[in-house]
């Protein structure tokens, strides 16, 4: 019997909680060769896909922005994405989220009207009141993005690294270092704490640099804790990865948090990312915290802004 042909190489889905990026993320991927459409009905999305399904229009890459404005449209995407499932060789469902405080000052900033506000329900209520009837489709998204500590470029070069060109299925793993003295972000698989390692702050010389810099690293390679965690850490992820792809999962979020985001997690996020890479994985490193301001040095560069990547 032969397979039917798909109507669109990829999709993505986008959704999440008003006022989050939903917009941002769709524009961008108009730059990276998506077609769009945003706030679609539910109902629409096969007939807008068949729509490419004629000749000399096979192939596109597609967007839909999704709103969840009728509770009940939850219940009706579960099916429709088996559906989509069908007519397209992949789909992925982007899910982006912010914190609440955070996205109350969004809508008072643009004067935006938040789509659950009315004359009974403050803006505050609306947010919260989203946000627990998404939770739902957040638990089905394929790749959370919590956008609060995030700037514009480093979610386009997010982005890029995930859709520049055509993907295939290989999973991707993204890597971040973060300071838990600056809050934690929502959307990983993973948080690792290495708190309990030894810290370079308090070493006068080693404070302004970061787990990036020679000495940093010496000095946390001659601490065997550091060694040893790293170990661990690969004997798990070795174990991890090999059973997350199996089970078709395509996106592995882990964030390494210490106290302030500069030396230790630095530091393990990099020896973690490189010895992954030469094991033939994807992956994906921002450093969220290492350019905040230093007592010593004042604002320290933002070189890209602590983002790099590589194919493996």
């Amino acid at each position: 019997m032969t397979t039917p042909a798909k109507v669109v190489e990829q999709l993505v889905l986008v959704a999440g909680l008003s006022g989050a990026g939903k917009s941002t993320v769709l524009h961008h991927l108009e730059d990276l060769g998506f077609t769009w459409v945003d706030n679609l009905p539910l109902g629409l999305a096969v007939t807008f896909l068949n729509h490419f399904n004629i000749e000399g229009e096979h192939h596109r890459r597609i967007a839909i922005g999704l709103s969840f404005r009728d509770h009940n449209c939850l219940e009706r995407f579960r099916s429709l994405r088996t559906e989509l499932e069908m007519l397209c060789g992949k789909v992925d469902l982007i899910f982006l989220e912010a914190n609440h405080d955070l996205l109350i000052t969004r809508f008072r900033e643009t004067r935006r009207r938040h789509h659950l506000a009315n004359d009974s329900r403050t803006v505050d209520e609306a947010v919260h009141l989203e946000a627990n009837q998404l939770v739902p489709l957040r638990d089905m998204a394929d790749l959370r993005l919590d956008t609060t500590l995030t700037t514009v470029s480093q979610l386009k070069a997010k982005l890029d690294y995930l859709f520049k060109d055509v993907q295939t299925d290989e999973m991707i793993v993204f890597m971040r270092s973060f300071g838990f003295k600056y809050g934690v972000n929502t959307d990983p698989d993973m948080v690792l704490d290495a708190r309990f390692l030894a810290n370079p702050h308090y070493d006068p010389a080693l404070r302004p640099l970061t787990g990036r810099d020679e000495e940093v690293i010496r000095f946390l390679q001659e601490k065997g804790d550091s060694r040893l965690f790293l170990d661990h850490l690969l004997q798990l992820f070795g174990y991890l990865l090999p059973n997350y792809r199996k089970e078709g999962k395509r996106y592995f979020t882990v964030d390494i948090g210490c106290t302030g985001g500069r030396h230790r997690s630095v530091y393990l996020v990099e020896q973690l990312a490189a010895a992954l890479r030469q094991k033939g994985e994807r992956v994906f490193i921002r450093h969220r915290d290492v350019d905040r301001v230093s007592p010593e040095k004042g604002t320290l560069p933002a070189t890209n802004q602590g983002i790099t990547s590589s194919r493996g």
